[in-house]
């Protein structure tokens, strides 16, 4: 699934290099969460706003420019886009 993530952000015109990099925030993100990217996919409608500005995981989600907050982002666009979740805000 990470590999699609990837080739999505390249449909959406983003650099190789940020394809990348947004890919591999979201493997260290579960690793670090300890939690398997199923249960992201399950479950992104409530750990995104945990990195959000005002969520408990801010610092976190600030990191690197604020690349693992807008990772998470994208990701949520991915899911969506590709309906494997409903879009909720």
């Amino acid at each position: 699934m990470l590999k699609n993530f990837e080739n999505w952000l390249l449909e959406q015109n983003y650099k190789p290099s940020t394809a990348f990099d947004y890919m591999g925030r979201i493997e260290r993100l579960c690793r670090k969460e300890e939690f398997t990217l199923a249960y992201l996919v399950e479950n992104i409608a409530f750990i995104l706003p945990q990195y959000e500005i005002t969520g408990e995981k801010s610092s976190y989600g600030k990191r690197s420019h604020t690349s693992v907050r807008q990772a998470l982002r994208r990701f949520k666009m991915f899911l969506v886009s590709n309906k494997l979740i409903e879009s909720v805000k």
